[in-house]
């Protein structure tokens, strides 16, 4: 059975955090996948952070009459929105849902289950299933704070205590240009005042995939070397702790695909060469092909004259045989049959 809205009079140990800026056409989908948890003490807090489509809207009026509660606020961005919803949440437990993405029935109650036994634990993640313009699991690795200075590995549908959004400040306002990785700027955060993180080994929640996301623009090269340049002055206590072996690792990575470049590249090569070879080989059989195309019409006018002639030449035949020359020259043979004449 669906689950519903908590009441006021109940106390929820989950707020999910749903900010919405335009995308009311997926927000329905991703409280559907809430309504099916398997864990029935949440809130859904949605923040209109500033929508202008008149579909959005009509659906945000649609969840209010639902008994969800949706907060307006002029645009502010999608740190400014997560930290508004969370500052208006009741639970214990934190759920930032992004608008277009799900989570899985078992995801809430396997991480109370998690948060609940391991108190040294504030933020649990585990795998997501993509769909939209890719599909696939994508198995992520357990926690490693090294790996975690490398590049983000936890996205942002994870679920933490309120208390460690509290004593880190919240999510970045400040991110370069709004460009993104507030949750990766978030998740050094929290490991930098010594929280532990827990993954789940399933998927958790369905992830969707669009080409004009906010991770795509992030991945942007020009983009990624200003938010990466931002952290690493942000958190440099952080950084220095592995500096050499982030340094040699970052020297590594670049090698690796400087070497992947150069296979590619000839590779790229090879396909290139192949494709010319049988460029030449289809214009060849396509003249091949004309010539033949031009032999067979050839061949068929010749078949048609041929034929023509044929059909003459049987009306002349006729036109003999029925002469009165060629009646009396078969009269002539018959006779010296008869009469035994032989030709001298």
């Amino acid at each position: 059975m669906a689950a519903e809205p908590l009441s006021l009079a109940m106390t929820p140990l989950f707020s999910v955090i749903l900010p919405c800026y335009n995308h009311g056409i997926y927000l329905q989908e991703a409280i559907a996948s809430l309504e099916q948890s398997q864990e029935t003490r949440w809130e859904a807090i949605i923040i209109n952070d500033g929508s202008t489509d008149g579909e959005t809207l009509a659906i945000f009026e649609e969840l209010r009459q639902r008994g969800y509660r949706v907060h307006d606020q002029a645009n502010g961005g999608l740190a400014y929105a997560r930290n508004v919803g969370i500052g208006l949440a009741q639970g214990e437990y934190i759920l930032p849902l992004d608008a277009d993405n799900k989570i899985r029935p078992h995801y809430l109650s396997h991480s109370a289950e998690v948060l609940a036994a391991r108190p040294e634990v504030g933020v649990v993640y585990g795998d997501m299933e993509f769909f939209g313009e890719q599909i696939g699991r994508w198995e992520l690795p357990e926690f490693s704070l090294y790996r975690l200075l490398l590049a983000n590995f936890i996205d942002a549908c994870s679920v933490f205590r309120k208390t460690v959004w509290a004593q880190v400040g919240g999510f970045d306002e400040n991110m370069p240009d709004r460009l993104g990785y507030e949750d990766w700027e978030f998740w050094l955060a929290v490991a930098g005042h010594g929280w532990q993180f827990a993954r789940i080994p399933a998927v958790v929640f369905d992830y969707r995939v669009r080409s004009d996301s906010m991770v795509a623009r992030c991945k942007q090269p020009e983009n990624q070397q200003k938010l990466v340049r931002y952290l690493c002055q942000k958190h440099q206590a952080l950084y220095a702790q592995f500096l050499p072996d982030v340094l040699a690792e970052k020297e590594f990575l670049w090698f690796r695909e400087q070497e992947r470049a150069e296979t590619l590249r000839q590779r790229l090569q090879v396909v290139e060469t192949r494709l010319e070879k049988l460029e030449r080989a289809f214009v060849q059989s396509e003249e091949e092909r004309a010539a033949a195309q031009l032999l067979g019409d050839r061949l068929q006018v010749e078949v048609t004259y041929t034929r023509a002639e044929a059909a003459q030449w049987r009306e002349q035949v006729r036109a003999m045989e029925s002469s009165k020359f060629w009646r009396l020259r078969r009269l002539w043979f018959w006779l010296k049959r008869r009469l035994g004449w032989r030709d001298p």
